[in-house]
């Protein structure tokens, strides 16, 4: 009984120690942890062949480039004091017309693929996939960019021809 209540009393130790940070502790800390994955980010463009920094659309922690005919955003942006990465490629514009037949031939499309989805911003379609940025790999970031210009890439003039609109 002793040894469990000791436990516990470490255990509470521990929790309440990790929120013993300062704001400008915090801060340092997240800075840290952010320019980890913003150099993961910047590696893999570099491998790629590309100039990381001119890729980079600052202050934002956001870079673009294109594979093939696809122009792929990386983005690492915060939602409630977590930290994601997403992916992106806009493929074409929403259609005028045919909107209903459009959007279940997405949700169709979106069924096949797996941790891939597709969003509208600003007249925009998009497809798209995010995760969590801790415990990203470089390896999972690179699939994730190979995974989602590749479907971008072949649905793009496939959607735009049937749906009569342009995906430039």
């Amino acid at each position: 009984m002793i040894l469990q209540q000791t436990f516990v009393r470490i255990a509470e130790l521990n929790f309440k120690g990790e929120k013993m940070f300062s704001k400008k502790q915090q801060t340092q800390k997240d800075e840290v942890y952010l320019a980890y994955y913003e150099k993961m980010v910047n590696d893999l463009l570099a491998s790629f062949g590309l100039d990381p920094e001119k890729c980079r659309h600052r202050p934002k922690t956001l870079w673009s480039a294109y594979r093939g005919s696809a122009l792929i955003y990386t983005e690492i942006f915060k939602i409630d004091d977590v930290d994601y990465i997403e992916i992106s490629c806009p493929i074409m514009l929403l259609p005028s017309k045919n909107l209903l037949p459009f959007y279940r031939k997405l949700l169709e499309i979106n069924f096949q693929l797996m941790g891939i989805k597709f969003f509208v911003r600003d007249q925009w379609v998009y497809i798209a996939e995010n995760r969590e940025l801790k415990g990203l790999d470089s390896e999972e970031l690179k699939a994730m960019i190979l995974r989602v210009s590749y479907h971008a890439d072949r649905l793009d003039e496939t959607l735009s021809e049937e749906f009569k609109t342009r995906c430039d």
